[in-house]
């Protein structure tokens, strides 16, 4: 480069070459410059890995209720499946023994469980023809569950715990329903978002755009105990990165 600079100011004869010269080196070292970020470098977390943070993201997720790091026993002892016809608009309330149950309903509508002290633990639209397939929680002794008017009828069937990469709308456990690791996760219809929750620590939202070849793909580790909440959409896809 140094040969190559000395020439150019040879051949200007020292005269507008030296302002020339200057800024050529500006140049040419500005291509180079160790502190200089590339592209990626100069992404935020939303281009490189979907992830919401800030204050979208707290508006997003909402005041998170503490009673979502509880486990029901997931042996299912009492559980048992309800089905409940909604003859009015203002919806119904619907008493469930202890247990994990999927909840679905038609055509769609609101379904809100509240924890012993009316705070709401989980809202999601439910339904054939609207919001989510199905929606899959713990459902307490203390909880109160309220259908919406927007139902005909809605059912309520106990589900097995049992390790899986798929989930549906709902809370899950990392290390009970799907194993601690690195995954690549995505969906293949739909919009939504998975929420990770971990005692002590903020949470972390990504948002989950479907399609197999222009949907969202993210990277994520997850560790046992942490709790997992998908919402907005009906299944979400856990792919294993193998190193």
């Amino acid at each position: 480069m140094k040969n190559t600079l000395q020439k150019w100011f040879e051949w200007t004869g020292g005269k507008m070459g030296s302002s020339i010269l200057i800024t050529s080196c500006l140049l040419l070292l500005s291509g180079c410059h160790p502190l200089q970020k590339s592209e990626s470098d100069k992404l935020g977390p939303y281009e490189k890995n979907f992830e919401i943070v800030g204050p979208e993201k707290d508006d997003l997720i909402g005041k998170v209720n503490p009673a979502i790091f509880k486990t029901v026993d997931r042996r299912n002892k009492t559980a048992e499946q309800v089905d409940r016809e909604v003859f009015t608009q203002d919806g119904i309330k619907v008493t469930l023994q202890p247990g994990r149950y999927a909840i679905s309903g038609y055509p769609a509508g609101n379904i809100f469980i509240y924890d012993d002290n009316d705070n709401l633990v989980i809202r999601e639209i439910v339904g054939h023809s609207g919001g989510v397939g199905s929606l899959t929680v713990d459902i307490e002794s203390t909880y109160t569950v309220f259908a919406d008017g927007g139902y005909d009828h809605v059912s309520f069937i106990p589900v097995q715990t049992q390790l899986t990469t798929d989930l549906n709308a709902g809370i899950w456990d990392v290390g009970l329903d799907i194993e601690a690791g690195d995954y690549i996760f995505g969906s293949e219809y739909g919009m939504g978002y998975l929420e990770i929750h971990e005692k002590g620590k903020d949470p972390v939202l990504y948002e989950v755009i479907g399609g197999n070849d222009t949907g969202s793909r993210s990277r994520v580790k997850l560790t046992e105990g942490q709790k997992l909440r998908v919402t907005g959409i009906s299944l979400v896809n856990f792919k294993p990165v193998k190193e």
